[in-house]
């Protein structure tokens, strides 16, 4: 028996619930909001049909979902109202979560059917079980989705693969903190990095991770651990990825410049609109400057360069 949690909140709130979702290590997440068509219809597309009911929906709230099993259930709950209290200040009381039975346990692979490929900057993001001829001649990572945070699916993720299409990679040591499926160190190494180290407090990003890099390829070129950010190692990176949140970037302001030598490129996203001046600000301190801000969605990424303290 499985089951489903479903969060009804708003439209602006359903991508920092989706993220909720993925830091507990719930993945598979379904979001279900009508903002997106109404968003859709005044960007001025064209349409030849669409139903009614999606021109004037009578109910606003956007549902965001996800299924667990039936032991983890009421402890999955309790983890997302902690982390979105926690990390974006959303009060439990404002959401409404339920859960409900699910008996069809083919759910494992029919959400499969709604991840397909994603041409991000040089890179493309294939699920391992699509098949894609690539024919812009990206450079394929390919992704199983289901085991930890980063599908491609996510505008940070897509911040980030953007700014690492603009760099040059050949030869260089690469640090990816915080590296969930893999997908950023993985494409650093398609790309011509010389070494990878990738660190993940989550084991099961660690599994994820690991088969990630042996399915395409690049298993020899990167040190995966499971590592509280970078307590466990003293390298320093050309290159350093991180895609967490606002809250650690800052708290791993000072370790990142430890891990940078000078001319070292910086990479982080995971934030939110609010909170990106605060994690400029931690990072210039440590001796950063800013090269570059793109923005998603609700999300904000960073590109900055260490050039001492």
């Amino acid at each position: 028996m499985y089951k489903e949690i479903i969060v009804t909140t708003t439209s602006e709130n359903a991508d920092l619930v989706a993220d909720g979702f993925f830091a507990i290590g719930v993945s598979g997440v379904k979001i279900i909001d009508p903002q997106d068509v109404q968003d859709v219809i005044k960007s001025g597309m064209h349409w030849d049909y669409i139903d009614d009911g999606l021109l004037n929906p009578t109910n606003k709230d956007a549902k965001v979902s996800a299924f667990v099993s039936q032991e983890e259930c009421s402890t999955k709950i309790e983890e997302l109202k902690a982390y979105l209290k926690e990390v974006y200040g959303l009060d439990a009381e404002e959401l409404k979560i339920v859960d409900s039975d699910y008996e069809d346990g083919d759910w494992l692979n029919e959400w499969k059917k709604f991840y397909k490929p994603i041409p991000v900057g040089k890179f493309v993001v294939v699920p391992e079980w699509e098949h894609y001829d690539n024919p812009e001649g990206l450079t394929p990572i390919l992704i199983d989705p289901s085991m930890a945070f980063g599908t491609g699916e996510h505008e940070s993720t897509r911040l980030c693969l953007g700014l690492l299409s603009d760099i040059d990679l050949d030869g260089k040591d690469v640090i990816d903190v915080g590296t969930g499926s893999g997908i950023l160190g993985i494409g650093a190494a398609k790309r011509g990095a010389a070494s990878v180290y990738m660190c993940d407090i989550d084991s099961l990003s660690v599994k994820s991770a690991a088969e990630n890099a042996e399915r395409n390829g690049v298993r020899h070129l990167v040190t995966i651990e499971n590592a509280d950010l970078l307590q466990k190692t003293d390298r320093k990176g050309d290159v350093v990825l991180a895609n967490l949140t606002a809250d650690i970037l800052i708290r791993l302001s000072e370790g990142l410049s430890v891990a940078c030598r000078k001319g070292t490129v910086l990479i982080c996203s995971g934030i939110i609109h609010s909170r990106k001046q605060e994690v400029i600000d931690a990072f210039v301190k440590q001796g950063f400057r800013l090269t570059a801000a793109p923005s998603m969605g609700e999300w904000d990424a960073l590109q900055m360069e260490y050039y001492g303290a």
